[in-house]
């Protein structure tokens, strides 16, 4: 009877894995695709060609294209640093080091270009096309590039226990408003905005790594020293990776997801991988499908409690108490839904994704009381705390600016930034939700990510939806609480 039972459970995560794959197919049809092929050195040097068919989905002609070069944050010279003054030390644990990126060639459609720079760090690489790309129209252009890795605790770099590797490629910046979005690099949050594309990398490490990525790892070939990784993802907003030679491994899976939980000190893994299961099952319930059949939660160096990307989230190991990293993991998952398959500039209004991935921690407690954490003492509490901040800061520093729809580089400082974004965020969707009720919001939460998943959305976006479900106008709600007028009072 069991070998009935395993088969039937097998049958269930293969059809599910199809359907998964049927809603993605007709997507990844209509976007870019990057083919990767990449080595890393054991002295964490990273070389790569990259081919990319770059499909024009504006309705402009484009007469050059660009892309972001992240690496070059990281670089000796930057203007522009992907670390704070709070955070410098504990990132750099070892001192002070670099890293940055290196064109060596690029051909656009077999013919040799001299690529161009912009931006402050040089970080934006700019190709002329010899005629123009007309709308739905496609270009093949290869870039081969060296990346020296940094040993710091970041989003890219190395530290004690793993190799981070994200945003170390280039990457087409978005094309919208007629005109490319050179946003820089900035210590305050995430300073990314990607359109959707197709990966289809391999990548040749020691033997001694073990590797967690986005998309599926479609095969293995190894020699003595060296293991060569296939790796495929459909309609993804990025790519990125984590090594380590001390990972173990457990996993589980539901609703046609295989979860792998990739940690090497975790006393409760069981616990930390149930806590992503259930994740995936309640923002599934409440948001719509997570539409891809793999995600890695990946423990790993990080200076701050986690981050997002496709398929694959940073839980940081400096996060020590279970409760608080079960938090980052409900948070970062949650980021699958708003950053990864509904996108939005999160350098220009990073509000945007970070207040709904905030509050849906809350949702998340609502919905699985066996975690025992309440989900109005978080909201008493998150209202108490931003107020205690405002006061404190207009006692110590002078009159605050509360206003969110800001820029990342407008922000005074980093713990500014997070009570403006995350810590407002969260208040100003918990008291839309009280405004328009539960099942107008939940409607309207799910209306958004509905018609605006595997694209990029705006705050008109967002609030036009609550608009048009509601049957209301919120641009006065919404003013208030955007531009600072609104005003918090402390629940006792």
């Amino acid at each position: 009877m069991k070998k009935y039972i395993i088969f039937l459970f097998g049958l269930f995560l293969i059809l599910g894995g199809c359907s998964k794959e049927i809603s993605i197919n007709s997507i990844s049809k209509e976007i870019s695709t990057y083919s990767m092929e990449l080595s890393l050195s054991s002295d964490k040097i990273l070389t790569g060609t990259e081919t990319v068919e770059y499909k024009n989905t504006s309705e402009d002609s484009l007469s050059y294209i660009c892309f972001h070069l992240y690496p070059t944050a990281f670089s000796e010279e930057a203007i522009n640093s992907p670390i704070s003054a709070l955070h410098y030390n504990s990132a750099y644990y070892n001192g002070s080091d670099y890293g940055d990126i290196v064109i060596n060639s690029v051909f656009i459609d077999d013919n040799t270009t001299i690529p161009r720079y912009e931006g402050e760090d040089d970080n934006i690489l700019i190709l002329d096309l010899e005629k123009d790309l007309s709308p739905n129209k496609e270009v093949k252009i290869e870039i081969s590039f060296t990346v020296d890795i940094p040993n710091v605790n970041h989003r890219f770099g190395y530290g004690e226990h793993t190799i981070n590797l994200a945003n170390f490629y280039p990457i087409a910046a978005v094309y919208e408003d007629g005109k490319f979005i050179y946003n820089p690099y900035n210590s305050n949050g995430d300073p990314f905005y990607s359109d959707m594309g197709n990966y289809n990398v391999t990548i040749k490490i020691p033997s001694s790594l073990t590797l967690a990525s986005t998309g599926i790892i479609d095969g293995t070939s190894q020699n003595d020293s060296e293991t060569t990784y296939s790796i495929s993802s459909k309609a993804v907003r990025d790519f990125a990776m984590v090594l380590s030679d001390e990972f173990q491994t457990i996993e589980n899976h539901t609703n046609g997801t295989r979860i792998i939980y990739y940690y090497y000190n975790d006393d409760t893994p069981a616990e930390s991988l149930q806590a992503s299961v259930d994740s995936i099952n309640t923002f599934d319930e409440l948001y719509g499908e997570y539409p891809y059949s793999t995600l890695s939660v990946v423990q790993t160096n990080f200076v701050h409690g986690g981050m997002e990307f496709p398929n694959l989230v940073y839980i940081s190991d400096t996060v020590t108490d279970k409760a608080s990293y079960i938090n980052v993991i409900i948070h970062e998952i949650s980021h699958q839904w708003w950053y990864q398959l509904v996108g939005s500039d999160a350098f220009s209004y990073p509000w945007l994704d970070e207040a709904l991935a905030e509050y849906s921690t809350i949702l998340f407690y609502e919905q699985n009381p066996q975690y025992g954490v309440s989900s109005d003492d978080i909201i008493q509490t998150t209202i108490n705390n931003y107020v205690a901040f405002v006061e404190l800061y207009e006692e110590v520093i002078g009159d605050i600016d509360e206003s969110m729809n800001r820029p990342l580089n407008q922000y005074s400082s980093e713990t500014e930034y997070v009570y403006m974004t995350y810590v407002k965020g969260c208040i100003l969707i918990d008291n839309l939700r009280n405004t328009v009720g539960d099942k107008k919001f939940f409607k309207s939460i799910q209306s958004y990510f509905n018609n605006y998943k595997f694209t990029n959305a705006k705050p008109e976006d967002f609030i036009g939806t609550f608009e048009k479900i509601c049957h209301s106008d919120l641009s006065g709600f919404f003013d208030s609480w955007l531009n600072g007028k609104v005003i918090i009072k402390k629940v006792a």
